[in-house]
C-alpha cells in the first residue's frame, strides 16, 4: 500500500519510527505494521508512552477526528495532476479502442 510522502511522515510520526531521517520508502513495511499493532496493544491496555527501538519516548493517545492537525489539504497542483491522470487514462483507452475497431 503506497502511504505518498504525507502519509509516511505521520505515521513515522505516530509511532515514532525514523524521526527526522530522510523518507526513503512511502509504502507500508512489515515494521510499520508490528509498531501499529504494539501501539494499539498498549493504547488498549491504557498505558500512556511506549519506548521504540530508537530508545525514543513515544505518546500513547487516541486522535482527536476533528482537530485540523488529522486533516490533509490537498494543493491545486495534486488535484490538477489528479484529473490529467484520469483523463489521459480515459484517451489512451479511446485510442486502443479505435486501434482495435480499424484492423
Amino acid at each position: 500500500y503506497d502511504l505518498a510522502r504525507v502519509g509516511r511522515y505521520k505515521v513515522n510520526k505516530k509511532l515514532g519510527l525514523h524521526v527526522g531521517e530522510p523518507i526513503t520508502s512511502s509504502t507500508l513495511t512489515e515494521e510499520d505494521v508490528v509498531a501499529t499493532i504494539e501501539y494499539l496493544v498498549r493504547l488498549h491496555e491504557g498505558q500512556t508512552t511506549m519506548t521504540v527501538p530508537g530508545g525514543v519516548e513515544v505518546p500513547v493517545e487516541t486522535d482527536d477526528i476533528d482537530h485540523f492537525g488529522n486533516r490533509r489539504l490537498r494543493t491545486v497542483g495534486e488535484l490538477i495532476q489528479n484529473q490529467i491522470r484520469v483523463g489521459m487514462s480515459r484517451m489512451e483507452r479511446v485510442v486502443r479502442e479505435r486501434m482495435t475497431t480499424q484492423d
